[in-house]
């Protein structure tokens, strides 16, 4: 019987094991990820941090068709951005791409984190993790799909 008891318990820690180095929440965000696809309009709020690069700042994005209608900077920087370069505020499908370009070109980082209905949430990209200013973080909240 302590056996089989002991054999039990070494059974379960493997597969303790192996679910930790694969959560299995995984699976699912991923299996959404890969169903998301950038609908028609939509408007989200983007925090854009880390790295020495154009378009940092947190603002309101509206977009149609695959282009930001609207952009509305909600600091400083993002003002900035807004009046003097609109073309780098992104759209999450552009984002993606990013994130896609990033992976094929090596990055040590490009990580997209998925809200529970398939948008991206978070989206972490650095291209060397010991170099400094290369990298690109963004926060995705107060997304909605809009008719």
């Amino acid at each position: 019987m302590y056996l089989l008891v002991a054999s039990a318990a070494l059974a379960l820690a493997v597969v303790g094991c192996d679910a930790g180095s694969t959560p299995a929440t995984t699976g699912g965000v991923q299996a959404k990820a890969a169903r998301w696809s950038e609908p028609n309009r939509y408007s989200f709020r983007l925090l854009s941090e880390s790295g020495e690069r154009g378009g940092l700042g947190e603002y309101r994005i509206t977009v149609g068709n695959g282009k930001v209608v609207k952009a509305i900077g909600l600091d400083e920087p993002a003002r900035r951005t807004v009046e003097e370069n609109p073309q780098d505020v992104p759209t999450l499908g552009g984002l993606l791409t990013d994130v896609q370009k990033a992976r094929a070109g090596q990055a040590e980082v490009a990580e997209t984190v998925f809200a529970a209905d398939g948008h991206p949430a978070e989206i972490h990209i650095d291209w060397l993790k010991n170099a400094i200013d290369d990298e690109a973080d963004y926060l995705i909240t107060e997304y909605r799909e809009l008719p």
